[in-house]
């Protein structure tokens, strides 16, 4: 199993140069987060945009600004959730290499079937609700995965399924040799909080392509 795991955000700015699947920087659920996340939920809500290094929380704030209430936006913990996003965007703009990075962020989650990511990697930051899930390598059938089986053929032993915990930064390598993960059953028929960010080249594409389409799909 190719994890990666560590408590330094200096350490997973260095994911890129290393040859896991999986890099995990395991952080703690800050007290007053359970409540804050409670009253954002009650609202389904998907929320995308590019964000910059050098005004992260410049840009996030504008993005929520028309697409969140106000008495979300006067809760105590609103702001403290603000720098931590525009923290992990900082981050990920130094994995990427990149000034600015892909934003999504959501209650909403359907990946149902087990799948890897078509970019060379993404991070995965889920506030509330049920973590990503994931399966380890020995486990996952590759064979059953490429030709389009079930999830019940994919998986070969349910008791070694993984899930990231609430606030990780979690940092999936993509591409063929990506570890297989998916929305978990408990954020499919229920609400959660997930951040998702991509490499700017990966977004314009999506971003031209809702411009020619209309819509865009997650």
């Amino acid at each position: 199993m190719s994890i990666f795991r560590t408590k330094s955000t200096e350490e997973l700015k260095g994911f890129t140069k290393r040859s896991e699947q999986l890099g995990i920087m395991e952080r703690k659920v800050p007290a007053g987060a359970e409540t804050f996340f409670d009253k954002l939920m009650s609202i389904p809500f998907k929320i995308f945009g590019k964000v910059n290094k050098d005004s992260a929380l410049k840009d996030i704030r504008e993005i929520l600004t028309d697409e969140l209430s106000d008495e979300i936006k006067r809760d105590p913990f609103y702001e403290s959730w603000l720098s931590d996003m525009a923290m992990i965007c900082e981050t990920f703009c130094d994995i990427e290499g990149s000034d600015s990075i892909g934003f999504w962020l959501g209650s909403n989650r359907g990946c149902r079937r087990y799948h890897i990511d078509n970019v060379p990697q993404r991070m995965l930051v889920t506030y509330a609700g049920k973590g990503t899930e994931w399966l380890p390598d020995e486990v996952a059938d590759r064979e059953a995965f490429a030709s389009g089986e079930p999830n019940e053929k994919i998986v070969k032993d349910r008791s070694a399924i993984q899930f990231l915990n609430q606030w990780d930064m979690a940092v999936f390598r993509g591409g063929p040799n990506g570890l297989l993960h998916r929305t978990p059953d408990a954020a499919l028929n229920g609400p959660s909080i997930l951040m998702r960010l991509d490499n700017p080249s990966f977004w314009d594409y999506f971003l031209k392509h809702q411009e020619q389409s209309g819509h865009m799909s997650l």
